[in-house]
């Protein structure tokens, strides 16, 4: 072959992009003929070692599956179990492979980790799609098997919070929380035409760390939880205490900071915890200055400079002058609107930090302002509210629920765990036209199928360290 390929290079028919491809696809020959030398390895390991007096070999079938490294074809043996009175393979059961299923999990994970983080389950198709050269799972497949992961993460995080009590210590946690609106799909039985539907969330961590030992002011989250769901403000709040007191010893002696804008449901939130304190979101509230005053470029920019000082006191001498000397009838009511807030939020708008050290608690330096709802809000509502998206209330709780555990960093946990469990494999139930499809492109030097390896994208880093262990093996 290499005899072959310098031929080419010398007579300029041969790229670097072409012999990139082709090396690419000729490695991933050779690690699907690799993976059936194993298999079949295997299978022939447990007959010579099976119990001969239960299991008796019958014949020898052939099974394809759509792995990590592409379609994958193998033979095994099927035996006759007297003991049990019913037929199995030994090399199934021995690797845990579902009974007639064509897809590996593997690949199945992927294809979710995707859908989530991408636009859209046709999205994740096509990228799949792309890299095989082929369609290997249709969109439908993708959704049912997010369906089914969101549904086990949230049951899964309510046993934890009726079963664990939690052991980690702290002094404060911040929970910035905020809401945002999705479209439903219309359904007849219900007779309900499209609406839109407030998702909340809450973001819950322990402070702030530099991200890095640079002089520049950048700044991480430390330990952050994320919760987002449909419920409403009494069981979305119940949810929030369960989960803290999974995870935190002794919450009513916790200070919890709660930043978000006005509505009264996330204000509510301060009677579901002993010691606690609401702050209205800067954020909001720099916007609604921003808004009110932009026809008064100078006294906008004095009231943001004294909201940052947090001299209240010139903030709303600002802007009840600005109302009164105001002309404009849909300025002068907005204005009024805003000198009505700061008057009736005025304790809540301070700064946490000024109004805890005036309560006399100690606050340390590295304390920063809140805000980290807002640009986590526009995380989901990226996958959730745009491009005119409309939504089943169990699809849009279930993509909440993967979004959560993406941003928390333990997705790919929680889709192994989920997706190897039997009870929880779905693909009895869905249809994907694996097995009809082939992939064409051919290299025209050795006729070796050209294939992806999904296996060096992101969460998957773990199967090139299982095919280099492979390699290693010694075969009699």
């Amino acid at each position: 072959m290499i005899l072959t390929l310098t031929e080419h290079v010398k007579q300029g028919k041969l790229s670097f992009k072409e012999l990139e491809e082709l090396l690419f696809s000729f490695s991933m020959d050779m690690f699907k003929n690799l993976m059936v030398e194993v298999l079949e390895f295997f299978d022939e390991k447990l007959m010579e070692n099976r119990d001969k007096g239960r299991y008796q070999n019958k014949e020898i079938k052939g099974r394809t599956i759509q792995t990590l490294v592409g379609e994958v074809s193998f033979e095994r043996r099927y035996y006759r179990d007297h003991e049990d009175n019913n037929w199995v393979y030994l090399l199934d059961e021995a690797l845990g492979i579902e009974a007639e299923k064509s897809i590996g999990p593997g690949l199945l994970k992927l294809g979710v980790t995707w859908a989530t983080k991408g636009p859209s389950y046709r999205d994740a198709r096509d990228r799949l799609t792309d890299l095989y050269g082929a369609q290997v799972l249709s969109h439908e497949a993708i959704r049912q098997a997010l369906l089914e992961v969101g549904t086990a993460c949230k049951r899964e995080m309510k046993n934890k919070i009726i079963r664990e009590k939690g052991k980690r210590k702290v002094e404060v946690l911040f929970i910035e929380v905020d809401g945002f609106g999705a479209r439903l799909q219309k359904n007849k039985k219900l007779e309900r035409r499209n609406c839109r539907r407030e998702a909340k969330m809450a973001v819950i961590h322990e402070g702030w760390a530099p991200r890095s030992k640079s002089k520049k002011s950048d700044y991480r989250l430390v330990n952050p939880h994320y919760i987002s769901n449909l419920d409403e403000s009494e069981d979305f709040w119940e949810f929030v205490r369960g989960f803290i007191n999974a995870h935190y010893e002794d919450i009513d002696n916790i200070l919890i900071v709660i930043n978000g804008d006005g509505a009264s449901w996330i204000r509510e939130g301060v009677l579901y915890f002993a010691k606690s304190l609401y702050q209205y979101d800067r954020f909001h509230i720099t916007r609604k200055v921003r808004s009110a005053l932009r026809l008064e470029k100078q006294t906008m920019r004095k009231a943001k400079n004294a909201l940052r000082k947090n001299d209240m006191g010139t903030l709303l001498y600002l802007v009840t002058d600005a109302w009164s000397s105001c002309i404009d009838g849909v300025q002068k009511k907005e204005i009024e609107e805003l000198k009505d807030l700061l008057l009736r939020d005025y304790e809540y708008i301070l700064d946490y930090r000024v109004r805890l050290k005036e309560r006399g608690v100690k606050v340390p330096k590295d304390w920063r302002g809140l805000g980290a709802s807002e640009s986590n809000v526009n995380k989901f509502k990226g996958r959730t509210g745009k491009r005119g998206r409309a939504w089943s209330i169990e699809g849009l709780t279930a993509i909440l629920t993967t979004l959560s555990r993406l941003f928390k960093g333990n997705l790919h946990e929680s889709l192994t765990r989920t997706l190897d469990e039997r009870e929880e494999w779905i693909l009895d139930r869905i249809t994907t036209g694996v097995g009809h499809v082939k992939a064409k492109a051919q290299s025209s030097f050795t006729g070796v199928k050209k294939a992806g390896f999904p296996a060096s994208q992101q969460g998957t880093q773990g199967y090139a360290k299982l095919f280099r262990q492979i390699s290693a093996i010694q075969f009699d």
